[in-house]
């Protein structure tokens, strides 16, 4: 597959800017019949690679490379084939024109930087006799590849693609010992040898020798401390490491000793060559150091966590940074510091892949909501509208926009963001951030709102002001203050803001974390690791004195109660129940509006039973042990749940499953979901893990006025593909109440009762169970007045 590319006029540095407006081209695989699309931060760069021609950059999100000589940069994600996920080196094999991308979890990318083509390598991931088995670091020698592994050294064969040799015994280290890298170099005596990075020194064995077992290896007795990185540099061994207080670059003389050489004290992790010069990476900066010539230090002020250097086309030096991505150095000479700009060279996309939560507003505009990058820099608000990214970064003082790191994100019906999170304490930079969708920003704190500081005395602003949720119910919008006196507060269409004493029934202790409101305005809200409140406000929702609570604080059992007191997150579907998403499975509350009326018993959550169930005795509850982390409602009314294991589509009923996606049916490189978002226009489903965002067509769209044809894709349908999930038919309008399928000879092979504007066909027949034969066949969509409209779609076996 050709990678996608964005043409040099789109290439545009970008430093610590608060507003980062840049144009966005989702990666697609071209084969893939839900429209996988990835949308990766590139900014946390941690490894790089060179060819002759470009620069190579890896992040949890994915892969870039960028060709100075013309200005292309050209992705790749999960969709296009990567296996994705925790990547911890690159290294580019010049003889086959092919980077290597190792993982934590043992696996490796072949990329070919030709055709684009990506294979997974995946022998180190099944040494299930190491507990641990991520790639630390890949070096290219000649025929060889060498990893250095969590658990010893792996000789990898490019050419057969097989693993050649293992070596997890190097001499007197314990065996197991991970290894940091790898150097083919000569020996002390000249013959060809291996040194090995270690936590107990430098390990050096002939590189013909019979080096599985230990006894070929010898722990160099001039260094037995930690080595984080090794390099061979005008014929001598240099090492970045050393005890704690003389962490620096060193150098092998030949009488056996160490030389230390830069007296810096800071950690070294990479050593490479440069001509005769000797470059060593440290976190803050490049040191490059020329034989009798003083060092030259190539520093910004800004930068404070450098992952990665190399020497790229035409000895340009790059370095890494886990928060400002590619950075080219200049061409200057010591001695000294040599201050380089911060002009990074970044892909667009979300400012991190930390994202803490995410919404989609009514007209499709995805909003994202990012945690701090680091210590010292910003969280984000991401705007994305299809085609252009919009970052808007904590740390400018010039935008009206306030938090340590977001905790959540919520599109109201407005088409306003809605974000908040832990504040700074003692300042006024906190509390609920809004943005409109033309981009003005307002910040709510104690000074021009209700919300109060996380302590005792509503008056005194002495804490943090911690917001975790805003609902909303008509034009008014109910905002979750944590940890402050009055945690609930109402914020209508005027910005009046009314701030709420907790009424009985609810103790004033419990922390409110989740919130949601139901069709009777009743206020739904998860405590912190205290199960569920539920508050109405009553006719007059400023006025306290007709405000009723109740809570459900016990684990309860049996299919009765909650099944977790861990209340992760909260749903309303599309018939009114309240779903509750917890630290074990999943409950509904069928009828809401009996929480405070008729049989408060009705109110009492229960937890779906899957149907087929024997009975009560030896009932199965659907997703019962799942950790919840997040719920949302698709265009049908039905339940996405996002889990540690997945993702999974309640059935319309919410006693079964209508779709299940994690890692082993789609290109997700993780099976963590951590929040969920859906398209309320579209259908399509968001998914935030933990290495980056991505989205997929969903089930179910809203429903079309006057729609008079129906549209089919993937249109061929070929079952045998790549994470094929069956047949999207859209364009289905309100009127639409029933679906069938039908072979060109009349024969229906399915029918369904329509929800929203589009549906999915598995390609099967119902009559059989089985997939349909090679054929065309029309899809006819009925409405109650006896009106159809028509499409039809080849399946291709």
């Amino acid at each position: 597959m050709r990678p996608l590319s964005i043409p040099a006029r789109l290439v545009v540095p970008v430093g610590r800017l608060a507003l980062v407006l840049l144009a966005f081209t989702a990666t697609v695989h071209a084969q893939d019949v839900d429209q996988w699309r990835a949308y990766p931060s590139y900014n946390e760069v941690r490894a790089l690679a060179s060819s002759d021609v470009a620069v190579w950059a890896g992040t949890p999100g994915g892969i870039f490379s960028y060709t100075p000589a013309t200005g292309e940069i050209a992705r790749y994600t999960a969709i296009e084939g990567l296996r994705g996920g925790d990547l911890q080196t690159l290294a580019f094999d010049r003889a086959r024109n092919v980077l290597w991308a190792g993982y934590a979890d043992g696996a490796i990318d072949r990329l070919d930087a030709t055709t684009g083509t990506i294979t997974n390598v995946l022998d180190v991931t099944r040494a299930v006799q190491y507990a641990s088995r991520g790639i630390r670091r890949i070096r290219v020698f000649g025929d060889s590849l060498y990893l250095a592994t969590d658990f010893g050294v792996v000789v990898y064969d490019p050419v057969a693609g097989r693993v050649r040799n293992t070596y997890a015994r190097l001499g007197s280290v314990p065996a197991g010992t991970p290894v940091e890298d790898v150097l083919v170099a000569p020996l002390p005596d000249g013959t060809p040898g291996v040194w090995v990075a270690t936590p107990d020194g430098v390990v050096r064995g002939p590189r013909d020798g019979a080096l599985q077992s230990p006894t070929p290896w010898t722990v160099d007795p001039g260094f037995n401390s930690t080595v984080y990185s090794l390099g061979l540099v005008g014929g001598q061994v240099h090492l970045g490491g050393g005890p704690a207080g003389a962490q620096d670059l060193y150098r092998r003389e030949s009488n056996g000793d160490w030389s230390r050489l830069l007296f810096t004290d800071v950690e070294i992790t990479e050593v490479l060559a440069d001509g005769d010069a000797v470059l060593a990476l440290d976190r803050y900066g490049l040191s490059r150091v020329r034989p009798g010539q003083p060092r030259t230090y190539f520093r910004n002020p800004s930068v404070g966590n450098l992952s990665s250097a190399v020497v790229g086309p035409n000895g340009v030096l790059w370095v890494s940074d886990e928060g400002y991505g590619l950075l080219p150095l200049p061409s200057a000479e010591g001695p000294g510091e040599v201050s380089f700009a911060l002009a990074p060279i970044v892909p667009t996309g979300p400012f991190t892949t930390r994202i803490a939560d995410l919404d989609v507003g009514p007209d499709g505009t995805l909003w994202v909501a990012t945690r701090q990058l680091d210590p010292v820099r910003a969280s984000a608000i991401g705007r994305f509208d299809g085609t252009t990214w919009t970052n808007y970064l904590t740390t400018d003082s010039g935008l009206d926009i306030g938090g340590t790191t977001f905790r959540y994100g919520t599109v109201g019906p407005d088409g306003r963001f809605y974000a908040g999170g832990d504040g700074i304490q003692a300042t006024d930079r906190d509390g609920l951030t809004v943005v409109t969708p033309d981009g003005s920003l307002m910040l709510y704190n104690e000074s021009n709102s209700s919300l109060m500081g996380a302590s005792a005395a509503p008056t005194t602003p002495t804490g943090f002001v911690i917001t975790t949720e805003t609902a909303f119910e008509g034009d008014l919008r109910w905002v979750i203050n944590a940890d402050a006196a009055r945690q609930l507060h109402l914020f209508d269409a005027a910005d009046q803001w009314t701030a709420l004493p907790t009424p009985s029934g609810i103790l004033t202790t419990s922390r409110m974390l989740r919130l949601v409101v139901d069709g009777f305005g009743t206020k739904w809200i998860a405590l912190d690791r205290t199960g569920i409140a539920v508050w109405d406000t009553g006719a007059d929702p400023a006025d306290p004195a007709d405000d009723r609570g109740r809570s459900f604080t016990t684990e309860g059992s049996g299919g009765q109660g909650l099944p977790n007191i861990e209340v992760r997150a909260l749903a309303v579907d599309g018939r009114g129940r309240v779903w509750i998403g917890t630290g074990r499975g999943i409950a509904y509350v069928f009828s809401p509006g009996s929480a405070f009326g008729g049989d408060p018993s009705l109110a009492t959550p229960q937890w779906p039973i899957v149907i087929g169930a024997d009975g009560d005795d030896d009932a199965d509850y659907l997703l019962r042990d799942v950790v919840v982390n997040d719920m949302a409602v698709d265009p049908a009314g039905r339940v996405w749940v996002a889990t540690g294991s997945g993702a999974y589509l309640l059935n319309a009923d919410g006693n079964d499953l209508d779709r299940q996606i994690d890692s082993r049916n789609s290109p997700l490189p993780s099976d963590d979901i951590q929040r969920i978002a859906v398209d309320p226009s579209s259908g399509r489903i968001y998914f935030v893990t933990t290495f980056g965002l991505y989205s997929v067509a969903g089930d179910a769209s809203q429903a079309v006025a006057g729609s008079e044809a129906l549209t089919v894709a993937p249109n061929p349908f070929r079952p045998a593909d790549a994470f094929a999930q069956g047949v999207l038919i859209g364009g289905l309008n309100a009127a639409t109440t029933s679906v069938r399928i039908l072979t060109v000879a009349g024969e229906v092979v399915h029918s369904r009762e329509a929800a929203g504007g589009s549906f999915r066909w598995d390609g099967r027949d119902d009559r059989t169970g089985d997939l349909v034969a090679s054929g065309v066949y029309i899809v006819a969509a009925a409405s109650e007045t006896g009106a159809t409209i028509y499409g039809k779609v080849a399946v291709i076996r």
